[in-house]
């Protein structure tokens, strides 16, 4: 016969032990285990299961209910999310204008856009990049393996009429449009546009051209168009601006674009310029800056808290505006006696009385019409699209294209113009955060890689990060 009431051992199974401590039952699991000192099994209490009253039978225990509702993870997954919240969250206007015009791959115009702004990958990477990212939740199913790439790429590069309509979504009034061309190398032997020659860093190669147009008023790139090897930018500068549809463009050049046919063309096409001289130029009149006599100038601006003094002179119809910075002459006196004490070729007393009154100078000639401080202030904003060639070029690895077939190439330059402008829209959000000191846009891309959602038992959690990364994104 038992000792306790069967009130209280009805609840014990096996694998339990039955206590009665201080006039209260309790229900323990019990297991055994051999012990070789006594040679038999001995009796391990484990944890306590619950209590056993008469009125109210087995309650079980709290900590036995937490210990039942512990988690049994059976699948985790993990994917990248700080790119895909970007796309989503900070360039969703850009998802908007693909539905628009690319109804029909539209979405994957998106993920190789992404996959080439994070992660800079050629295509055949994509379909790797879409799967380990938090946008295989957002857009599911898409078929990105090379096969379906390739015909993507032949659709989109085949529809320009959809690329151009793209572009004029970027139309503002009374915008500032800088338009420049720079060469990319092809390693297509089937295209024709591809032809033999001197990259700008003077080797030959087989060269496709593309011009860009910059906006300064929206810091980003707003229209661009491929153009053979063999077809020099100004021969291009007239279709550009009538195929983007972008009016009272002023053409800013560099000093390499310099010569009397150039000038001649663009006259006779009534387009507006700005270009610079060589110093050296019989167009400039130096005269003025014999004396130091301040009164011999039109007047003066501030620029980058330096002071410019400006006077312009009629040249056939135009003007050569000369603008003159003191600190950059002192800087330039002193880099050529340098040169001078260093004896380096070319550098002598005699050439630098020669062009003393030039040093400190940058003359312009131009027909724009504009205010001769815009003149300025216009030439410095060049630089502007300059830096965005550097970025497609070094930033994006789109120095060269291996890309096989005229629409494939057109279809990888759009893409890559996406990314540009995702670029400028990240760099405008440093900026206005007054952070561009501190980090680039390729830093914040780096760290939004490393941002990830990680799904447990089909829900997803966003994985920890770092505090500095937190507080800067």
């Amino acid at each position: 016969m038992s000792k306790h009431p069967d009130w209280a051992t009805k609840h014990r199974t096996k694998g339990t032990e039955l206590r009665l401590i201080n006039g209260h039952y309790y229900l323990y699991s019990v297991t055994s285990k051999w012990d070789p000192e006594i040679k038999r099994a001995r009796k391990i209490t484990g944890k306590i299961l619950g209590k056993i009253t008469e009125q109210d039978g087995f309650i079980e225990s709290d900590k036995r209910k937490l210990d039942k509702k512990t988690v049994k993870i059976e699948k985790i997954v993990v994917k990248e999310s700080g790119v895909t919240s970007f796309i989503e969250n900070n360039v969703g206007d850009f998802k908007d204008l693909l539905k628009k015009h690319f109804p029909d791959y539209w979405e994957e115009l998106l993920i190789l856009s992404y996959s080439r702004f994070a992660f800079c990958s050629p295509f055949k990477n994509v379909e790797n990049n879409y799967y380990n990212s938090y946008l295989d939740v957002i857009y599911p199913n898409l078929q990105l393996n090379p096969k379906n790439i390739t015909q993507i790429l032949k659709q989109i590069g085949s529809d320009r009429s959809a690329i151009t309509n793209f572009f004029k979504e970027f139309h503002i009034s009374d915008d500032k449009i800088l338009f420049d061309g720079t060469d990319l190398i092809s390693n297509s032997k089937r295209m024709d546009s591809p032809k033999l020659g001197i990259c700008k860093n003077g080797t030959y190669d087989s060269l496709v051209n593309v011009m860009f147009a910059f906006s300064a008023n929206q810091n980003m790139p707003v229209y661009y168009r491929i153009i053979p090897g063999d077809i020099k930018d100004i021969k291009a500068f007239k279709l550009c601006l009538k195929e983007s549809g972008l009016e009272d463009v002023t053409i800013i050049a560099d000093k390499g674009f310099i010569s009397q046919s150039n000038i001649d063309f663009l006259d006779k096409e009534k387009i507006k310029y700005i270009i610079p001289l060589k110093r050296n130029s019989n167009l400039i009149d130096y005269s003025k800056l014999n004396s130091s006599d301040k009164r011999s100038f039109d007047g003066y601006f501030n620029y980058n808290k330096k002071i410019i003094w400006y006077y312009s002179i009629e040249v056939d119809e135009k003007r050569v505006c000369v603008f003159f910075d003191e600190q950059l002459k002192c800087q330039e006196e002193k880099d050529y006696l340098e040169r001078i004490d260093k004896i380096q070729d070319g550098y002598t007393l005699e050439n630098f009385y020669e062009k003393q009154n030039r040093f400190g100078t940058i003359s312009m000639y131009d027909n724009s019409g504009k205010f001769i401080k815009d003149v300025y202030l216009n030439y410095k904003n060049r630089n502007c699209i300059e830096q965005m060639f550097d970025t497609l070029k070094n930033t994006f690895d789109a120095d060269r294209s291996y890309m096989q077939t005229e629409e494939a190439l057109e279809a990888w330059m759009f893409i890559n113009f996406i990314v540009l402008q995702w670029y400028y829209r990240l760099f405008t959000l440093l900026s206005s955060n007054k952070l561009t000191d501190k980090y680039s846009p390729k830093d914040i891309i780096n760290f939004l890689i490393n941002v990830r959602k990680v799904k447990i038992n089909d829900e997803w959690y966003l994985a920890e990060i770092t505090k500095k990364n937190k507080e800067v994104l």
